[in-house]
């Protein structure tokens, strides 16, 4: 792939009305904030159950809590999207 090809795929991101929601900060939200919060989630779960349930079992609760979580996130993003673009 070319510079060129990669300056098209930026201008594309970058020019795209669906982006400017929330500042500019959107494509960053979808690609860093959402992954990043999903981590903290796994974590603060882990940490909750660890004292009560084994290693593997806390693990596998702290998945699961952060699969469920996923949607909601996800929605709650969309939400603020759309109360953005009211403004």
């Amino acid at each position: 792939m070319s510079t060129k090809d990669d300056e098209t795929i930026v201008d594309k991101a970058i020019g795209n009305p669906a982006f400017d929601q929330m500042f500019g900060y959107h494509i960053f939200f979808r690609r860093a904030a959402i992954p990043v919060t999903l981590f903290l989630i796994g974590l603060l779960t882990y940490t909750l159950v660890d004292p009560y349930f084994s290693s593997d079992t806390s693990l596998t609760i702290s998945f699961v809590f952060v699969g469920l979580s996923l949607g909601p996130l996800l929605n709650i993003e969309r939400y603020v999207g759309v109360l953005l673009s009211r403004k």
